[in-house]
């Protein structure tokens, strides 16, 4: 385990918990036992607690009553009315970058993390495609410069990150289809298509467990 260093313990947990569920060493559904990472870092269960408190906020970690806490999994449902909504969002930030004029910005930041998303699938990196793809998507809600909107996305970009991860990882066919889908919206946004970009981000967007 890392080293504590002279920040709070409850921000240092935090971090150190919420790093070993991105990096899947927490995998989906597994519990936590607080008395091992208290032993393990050598501290009291206290600042353990309120980090899993935090990261239950965030929606990485479920307290579950009499059973403790379990980093989140998702159902066949959950799934779907996730990607739904990142697809609401995206499609309307489009809408916001268009009238803002700040949609060719946009494209040429979608085309430099389209670049290294391929970089890492060619070398099949999974955990570094699932980063840089994104960082394609997020470019479309940051170009709208709208904070609200921006902060809204970020707080839940670590479950975003999860649902990708699974969703690259089950196999060759699911990262060729999401890099190419990829490649489909970059098009419909240089040529200024938005039924296009209505279809490929239906279709990028259309996901299941």
């Amino acid at each position: 385990m890392p080293q504590l260093q002279r920040l709070s313990l409850k921000a240092q947990v935090y971090e150190i918990i919420r790093q070993k569920i991105l990096q899947q060493e927490y995998a989906l559904g597994e519990k936590i036992n607080i008395d091992t990472v208290a032993d393990e870092l050598k501290i009291s269960n206290s600042p353990i607690r309120e980090a899993l408190m935090m990261l239950s906020q965030d929606g990485l970690i479920e307290m579950i009553p009499n059973n403790g806490a379990r980093v989140i999994s998702f159902s066949e449902e959950g799934f779907h009315e996730i990607a739904s909504s990142l697809y609401v969002v995206l499609y309307g930030a489009y809408d916001l970058c268009v009238r803002q004029g700040t949609i060719e910005q946009v494209a040429q930041e979608m085309e430099h993390y389209l670049a290294l998303q391929q970089k890492y699938y060619d070398e099949g990196n999974v955990p570094e495609t699932v980063k840089y793809a994104l960082q394609f998507d997020k470019c479309i809600v940051t170009g709208t410069k709208n904070s609200y909107l921006i902060s809204m996305y970020e707080h839940i970009e670590d479950i975003f990150y999860l649902m990708a991860l699974h969703n690259n990882q089950r196999g060759e066919d699911d990262r060729h289809n999401n890099f190419k889908e990829h490649k489909m919206i970059l098009k419909s946004i240089q040529e200024h298509d938005a039924a296009a970009l209505h279809k490929w981000l239906g279709i990028h967007y259309d996901k299941h467990l």
